[in-house]
């Protein structure tokens, strides 16, 4: 049983006038990497600025290792860390911005230790620690500001586009000193990225924004590039077993777009399926079926040519179904009710 990090309920934030985010309930477990998705201005960067505890929610509450947020001492807010989209370097030394943290908490024990050590997670070797900031590129100044907030050892480490605008290399030198700050320090790690497939092969777990509230908190369905284009210029995916999906109203998206779909807009069916079926029509195996926290739905866990779905089922369904693992299944997607991002 995984132990609940951060509580929110009944969560909205408005600015201007204007609500900007809207979460009825979602729990966060520790040490995981849980993954954030969402179109520009879905709420992702509002959202962890709550999360980092930069601002308070306009209503609800929000608990931390089960403390309210309202009583949060600064010890407990010092253990969330946030390295922003275009995070700010001192214009020191790269030692002097490692370092920073840790003599601001007047924490100076084996101080040049704890800096190699740092730089060492990100992969940058130490001779880096007295190059000056402006003679960092992109990819470096990112990871430079990944190493200033491990050198703190964080309880939480919130990252917004930690990969936006550096090199492949980089990418994967962060990718790798997240995975080592979860296994070493058991941080827990929230990001949020635009690079779909990077984020997608790094977390435990995916949480879904659109305009402002949380589409589906534990089972989204991400399809990924490459697309191909049909006839009338529409995006369709073609799975490894040669099957197709069109997506309609789709000739001004890219053929790197990614499509979210909610699995509530996904109908599966064992037998007698013949009232369903169209050309879109998908075939499907079950792979695993599991317990909703509702208590009331089930979440069937299934694959079309190798890319995994999920769909969510009443229990009185899924007895009229009698589903099990390793059942072919017919599957509708509500292609009309994607969401691209």
């Amino acid at each position: 049983m995984m132990n609940s990090l951060y509580e929110l309920n009944n969560i909205e934030q408005h600015y201007d006038g204007r609500k900007v985010l809207n979460i009825e309930n979602l729990r966060l477990d520790e040490n995981q990497i849980i993954g954030f998705f969402g179109p520009n201005g879905s709420g992702k960067s509002t959202l962890f600025s709550l999360l980092s505890f930069v601002d308070k929610p306009s209503f609800g509450e929000i608990s931390f290792n089960g403390m309210c947020n309202k009583k949060m001492d600064l010890e407990t807010r010092q253990s969330v860390v946030m390295v922003p989209q275009n995070p700010y370097l001192l214009k020191r030394t790269v030692y002097e911005n490692v370092s920073y943290g840790l003599k601001l908490r007047k924490q100076t024990d084996n101080l040049d230790a704890k800096v190699l050590e740092a730089l060492a997670l990100v992969g940058l070797d130490s001779s880096f620690s007295q190059r000056k900031w402006s003679q960092l590129s992109g990819g470096e100044a990112q990871r430079v500001a990944l190493a200033a907030r491990l050198i703190l050892k964080p309880k939480v480490l919130i990252l917004d586009e930690p990969t936006s605008g550096v090199d492949t290399n980089s990418a994967q030198l962060i990718k790798e000193a997240i995975l080592c700050a979860k296994q070493k320090y058991n941080t827990t790690i929230f990001i949020s990225s635009h690079d779909h497939n990077w984020l997608n092969h790094i977390c435990d777990r995916r949480v879904a924004l659109f305009q402002g509230n949380l589409v589906e908190s534990g089972s989204v369905n991400l399809l990924f590039a490459p697309w191909e284009k049909n006839n009338e210029g529409n995006l369709v995916k073609v799975f490894m077993d040669g099957q197709r999906l069109v997506i309609p109203n789709s000739e001004e998206k890219k053929r790197d777009s990614v499509v979210m779909i909610n699995s509530d807009n996904i109908t599966i069916c064992r037998e007698n399926c013949e009232h369903m079926k169209n050309e879109n029509t998908l075939i499907g195996e079950v792979q695993s079926i599991r317990q909703q926290p509702s208590g009331n739905h089930l979440l069937i866990e299934f694959s079309v040519g190798g890319v995994s779905f999920s769909s969510r089922l009443t229990r009185e369904e899924m007895q009229k179904q009698t589903l099990l693992p390793g059942d072919k299944i017919h599957v509708n997607i509500d292609t009309c009710g994607v969401c691209w991002i």
